[in-house]
C-alpha cells in the first residue's frame, strides 16, 4: 500500500502518518508484534490491474452486485464493497447474506470500535470473504483481494468533508493500480473522473433510465404558484388513487433559483452566467446580479423554495395530513437529496426546481444535476400511470436533453469538452486553501506557490478567508504547498485543504 499512500500524501497535500492512521480500524495496536501480522498465503501479487468498469445500473444494487463478484468469490480471494451509507450497505448485505452467509461482514461508522475491528480482522487474515463498508475502509489492508466494488462514486458523501478530502474512487483505483486487483463502478451515471482514469462503461442497449415527463415553466406566465397546473393535477391523482409521491425540492431552506417576473427567463449572473438568487451578490464570482440580462426588468419570481414552503402548497392541494417531510410516513413526501435514500416503488416523483441544481455555482453543477434526477426517476415503480414530472424553464439545456434521451455519452462527452477548455477537474486541478486571517497565507502563497498556479482569492468563507489554486498540472504545487501550510499550523492557524473541491 506504500505506493497509493504515497501518492495521496502529496496529491492531498497531507502529513504521510495522517493517511497512515487511516490504514488501520480503531481498535487494532499501533505497533503490531510477529504474532499480529496477517499470515501470508503465498499468491503472489499481479503487478497490474485490469482496466476498471463502470456498469450502470439502479437500486437495489444488491442482485447487480452479486453477479459481479461471483467469478471472484468462487475462486476463494476476498471482495470489498464500498457504498454511500449504512442504510445503503444493509440492503446490499441483506442480499449478499442469502447467497454467502457468514463469509459477509459490514464495517460502517455505526458500529462499534471493536465490531468494525473484527470486520477487518476478518477479511485482512481470511479467505474468500466479502467485506461490505463506507467510506472509512478506503484504505484498510484487504488481504488477499481479488475485486473492489464502488457504489455510486459520485456521491457528496463518498469523499472525507475533512481534510485530507479523500475520494473513495481516486484512492481505489490508484491502490488497484499498484496492489493488483479489479475495480468495477455501479452507478446510474458515470463520473467524468472514471472516466478519466481508464474505466470502460457498460450500459443497456436501451435506455439507460426511466422516462421523465418534461414541464415548461417557459409557457406559465411569471407569477405563477410553484407547482404549476399540469403538476398539482399529478400530485391530486396520485394521491385519490392512494399511491405514495416524493416532491424533491433542491434546498431545505431557501429558493435556489428565480426567473424575471417580466420575460421569464432564468435569473442569471451577468459575469458568469450562473444562477443568481435575491442575494446582492453572486454565489459564485461575487459580482452583483442586477437586472435580468435579456429584458432589463429588476422583478424576479422564485422557481424552487425549502421544503416548508412546498410542504405548505401540497396541503392546500391534498390536506395537511396527506404530506410531511420524510420518517413522517406521509402519502406525500417532500424532501431534499439526502431523503432519497431508502425511497422506492413511489407512484409519482416531482421535481420542483431544475434550474437551481443545473446552474449552481459550481463546476460539477450539471452532472451532479443529471445524477440526482436520474435517481429521482429510478424512485418510481415500473407501470402504467405511474411517472416522474420535472419542472424547468430552460427546456433546451443538456441535463434536459440527456433525460429526455434516456443516455448519458453525449452528455457526458460535451462536459468533458467544457472542463477541458477552462482547465477543471479532471482535465485539471484544483486545489482550495481555507485559514484563518491573522498569520499573513496570502503572503506565503503569493511568495510560494504563485509561479506554479494560478491563484484566485481570498475570498470570505465564513471566519476564515479562501483561496483558489488553479491549473492543468499541479503536482509542483502540491510540493511548494507542503511548507507553506507547515509553517501556517506553526503559527496557530487552522487550515483546511480541499483538492478538487466540488463547492468553489
Amino acid at each position: 500500500m506504500l505506493s497509493a499512500l504515497r501518492w495521496a500524501a502529496t496529491h492531498y497535500v497531507s502529513p504521510f502518518s495522517v493517511l497512515l492512521r487511516r490504514t488501520i480500524p480503531p481498535n487494532v495496536p499501533k505497533v503490531f508484534g510477529e504474532q499480529e501480522t496477517a499470515p501470508h498465503n503465498g499468491r503472489s501479487v499481479s503487478s497490474h490491474s485490469t482496466n476498471p468498469v463502470y456498469r450502470i445500473g439502479s437500486p437495489p444494487y444488491g442482485p447487480a452486485i452479486a453477479d459481479t463478484i461471483a467469478d471472484v468469490t468462487s475462486s476463494g480471494r476476498n471482495v470489498v464493497i464500498i457504498a454511500p451509507t449504512v442504510s445503503e450497505i444493509g440492503g446490499i448485505a441483506d442480499h449478499l447474506i442469502q447467497l454467502h452467509g457468514d463469509r459477509v461482514v459490514r464495517a460502517t461508522s455505526s458500529m462499534s470500535g471493536a465490531a468494525v475491528t473484527e470486520s477487518w480482522s476478518r477479511i485482512a487474515t481470511g479467505i474468500g470473504g466479502i467485506l461490505i463498508g463506507t467510506r472509512e475502509t478506503m484504505f484498510w489492508p484487504f488481504g488477499d483481494v481479488g475485486l473492489v466494488v464502488v457504489v455510486e462514486d459520485g456521491r457528496r458523501v463518498m469523499r472525507s468533508p475533512g481534510t485530507p478530502t479523500l475520494s473513495v474512487r481516486d484512492v481505489i483505483l490508484h491502490r488497484s493500480s499498484s496492489e493488483g486487483f479489479s475495480v468495477v463502478f455501479h452507478g446510474p451515471v458515470p463520473t467524468l473522473e472514471a472516466i478519466a482514469m481508464g474505466a470502460t462503461v457498460e450500459a443497456p442497449s436501451r435506455r439507460h433510465w426511466p422516462m421523465v415527463e418534461v414541464v415548461d415553466r417557459g409557457d406559465e406566465p411569471p407569477g405563477g404558484a410553484m407547482l404549476t397546473e399540469r403538476v398539482r393535477g399529478a400530485v391530486r391523482g396520485a394521491v385519490k388513487a392512494a399511491h405514495s409521491v416524493f416532491v424533491l425540492v433542491g434546498s431545505r431552506a431557501y429558493a435556489p433559483a428565480f426567473r424575471c417576473a417580466s420575460c421569464g427567463e432564468v435569473r442569471r449572473c451577468g459575469t458568469c452566467s450562473s444562477s443568481a438568487t435575491r442575494d446582492e451578490t453572486c454565489r459564485r464570482c461575487g459580482a452583483v446580479p442586477g437586472a435580468c440580462v435579456s429584458c432589463g426588468a429588476r422583478r424576479f419570481q422564485a422557481l424552487g423554495a425549502g421544503i416548508g414552503r412546498i410542504i405548505d402548497d401540497v396541503s392546500g392541494l391534498v390536506g395537511p395530513d396527506a404530506v410531511g417531510r420524510a420518517g413522517e410516513e406521509r402519502l406525500v413526501t417532500v424532501g431534499t437529496e439526502r431523503d432519497l435514500i431508502g425511497v422506492h416503488d413511489v407512484g409519482l416523483a416531482v421535481a420542483v426546481d431544475v434550474d437551481g441544481l443545473t446552474m449552481a455555482p459550481h463546476y460539477r453543477a450539471a452532472e451532479d444535476a443529471l445524477r440526482l434526477l436520474v435517481r429521482l426517476a429510478q424512485t418510481v415503480r415500473r407501470g402504467a400511470g405511474n411517472r416522474c414530472v420535472i419542472q424547468t424553464a430552460e427546456v433546451d439545456q443538456p441535463v434536459i436533453a440527456a433525460l429526455v434521451r434516456g443516455r448519458s455519452g453525449e452528455f457526458l462527452e460535451a462536459e468533458l469538452d467544457s472542463r477541458t477548455t477552462f482547465g477543471f477537474p479532471p482535465s485539471g486541478s484544483l486545489i482550495a486553501i481555507e485559514t484563518d486571517g491573522a498569520h499573513d497565507a496570502e503572503k506565503l502563497l503569493r511568495e510560494q506557490v504563485s509561479h506554479h498556479a494560478t491563484i484566485m482569492g481570498p475570498a470570505p468563507a465564513g471566519d476564515r478567508l479562501r483561496w483558489l489554486l488553479a491549473g492543468r498540472d499541479l503536482d509542483q504545487a502540491r510540493l511548494a504547498l507542503r511548507p507553506v501550510l507547515a509553517t501556517l499550523r506553526g503559527k496557530g492557524a487552522k487550515v483546511r485543504v480541499d483538492v478538487d473541491p466540488i463547492d468553489l
